[in-house]
């Protein structure tokens, strides 16, 4: 699914760049932008084990944990009237803040061991409608994609892949338009994301599950339309 989502993402907005290039052959009811994206996310997450690692069995881990970050992307439209639709896709990752705790090999025994564990939100894409309910003001309504790459050094060992996300968005705003088609926009938005979970690729009694996850967007979008 990832490798299909990016190639989409990229070819649309690669197309109807080169459309913009040629204004000849725009075709009228286009629009190609790029946006400054401040988000915020947030997210609970849970380490379970029934044995090793200095855990007890039975027992999990709760923690939650907020963090912001700033992002740009590029942004493909088609206009129906009353209703835009449109392709969404962040140009760079959005990385959470590094974690580190220390355990040890066992219950009882052995030297403490340094877990460092972050996590990257890779290829987020949003499908999306803005449904115009003036002139210039209208509502976002979209379907999110990511993939969340796990990115660990665990001294105890062992590994979690990468997983899939996905959720909805709703946002709000406001577009001011020149006559050349050149537009601004302000937009604010929020998301929510599916749970996720991952084993442990060298102990399957360990699992790590993300879950109430969700993300705010304040944006300025650029653009022209055809």
């Amino acid at each position: 699914m990832k490798n299909l989502r990016t190639r989409l993402a990229v070819l649309a907005i690669s197309f109807v760049s080169f459309l913009g290039i040629q204004t000849a052959n725009a075709v009228e009811g286009l629009s190609i932008g790029v946006a400054y994206n401040q988000t915020v996310f947030m997210g609970q997450g849970t380490e379970s084990s029934t044995s090793g690692a200095g855990t007890k069995r039975n027992t999990s881990a709760d923690e939650t944990g907020f963090f912001e970050d700033s992002v740009g992307s590029a942004f493909v439209e088609y206009n129906v009237g009353m209703v835009s639709l449109g392709v969404e896709y962040f140009l760079e990752d959005v990385t959470t803040p590094e974690n580190t705790n220390s355990q040890r090999a066992s219950v009882e025994t052995g030297a403490l061991q340094d877990n460092k564990v972050k996590a990257s939100f890779q290829d987020h894409t949003t499908v999306y409608a803005n449904v115009n309910f003036t002139e210039n003001a209208y509502l976002k309504i979209g379907y999110v994609m990511a993939d969340v790459a796990t990115e660990e050094t665990l001294g105890t060992g062992g590994a979690y892949p990468n997983v899939d996300t996905t959720g909805y968005t709703v946002g709000i705003g406001y577009q001011h338009n020149l006559d050349s088609g050149i537009f601004a926009r302000i937009e604010l938005s929020a998301s929510d994301y599916d749970d996720v979970s991952a084993s442990n690729t060298n102990e399957a009694d360990k699992q790590i599950s993300v879950t109430n996850m969700y993300g705010a967007a304040a944006s300025f979008k650029v653009g022209k339309a055809f």
